[in-house]
């Protein structure tokens, strides 16, 4: 074989191996699960923080809303470092806006029993404040990155968030709100996530819809009917 066919045979292999490990996952939230699984995509470990739950389209929260910070959280896993994730916004007709309701993208994120780790995107339900949180571990350990605000959000806009390398950005319907650069942590998921004090109900607000893509992971395991392998 001569050395432009071994390179071009190389080539093709590495492309071939780089598409085989890059990774798409969309989801309607159909049906009704709590916790959230859709057939084993979605994880969650942590002992200190409630579940994510759906309902005929809606993921939302299972906060009673007194216990301090256990955001409702979600995960997917299989990712790449670089990744990217967008959700529609819900918001119901009628949200109690005496106390805080956010929803939240989550990006490198992992856990255990009592650690939970990555970055949290997260958006009030008025725009009145969006934040680049980085969890440190234990609940309540938390370091605010960088916030701003968006404040004309609404029923059916699109979060958007992504990191590619040490940078994270933020945007909604396209439009940039805030970014910064974090280097703690090189690895991890998207996922999705959910916080609200003790007023109003955990369905005023969540997510219409999530799609995440990443590339350089590993393929993602059994993968329901909504999730491509590229």
């Amino acid at each position: 074989m001569s050395r432009l066919i071994q390179t071009i045979a190389a080539v093709a292999l590495f492309s071939a191996s780089q598409a085989a490990t890059s990774q798409t996952f969309t989801t309607e939230f159909d049906g009704v699960e709590n916790p959230l699984s859709e057939g084993g995509a979605w994880s969650h470990v942590g002992l200190d923080w409630a579940k994510v739950q759906k309902s005929n389209g809606i993921a939302f929260g299972t906060q009673s809303g007194n216990g301090g910070y256990d955001d409702s959280y979600a995960y997917l896993s299989g990712f790449g470092p670089d990744q990217s994730a967008s959700a529609k916004v819900h918001l119901s007709g009628s949200i109690d806006g005496s106390c805080s309701h956010e929803v939240e993208i989550l990006l490198r994120w992992s856990d255990n029993d009592h650690n939970a780790k990555g970055y949290e995107i997260n958006m009030s339900f008025n725009g009145s404040y969006s934040e680049i949180v980085r969890w440190n571990g234990a609940i309540g350990d938390f370091t605010r990155l960088q916030s701003g605000s968006y404040p004309s959000i609404k029923d059916g806009d699109i979060l958007e968030a992504s990191i590619a390398g040490d940078l994270i950005r933020v945007s909604v319907n396209g439009n940039p709100v805030i970014q910064v650069r974090d280097s703690t942590y090189a690895t991890g998921n998207p996922g999705i996530g959910f916080f609200r004090r003790a007023c109003g109900t955990n369905a005023d607000v969540g997510f219409q819809n999530f799609t995440a893509t990443g590339s350089n992971g590993s393929p993602i395991p059994a993968a329901p009917t909504n999730v491509t392998v590229l």
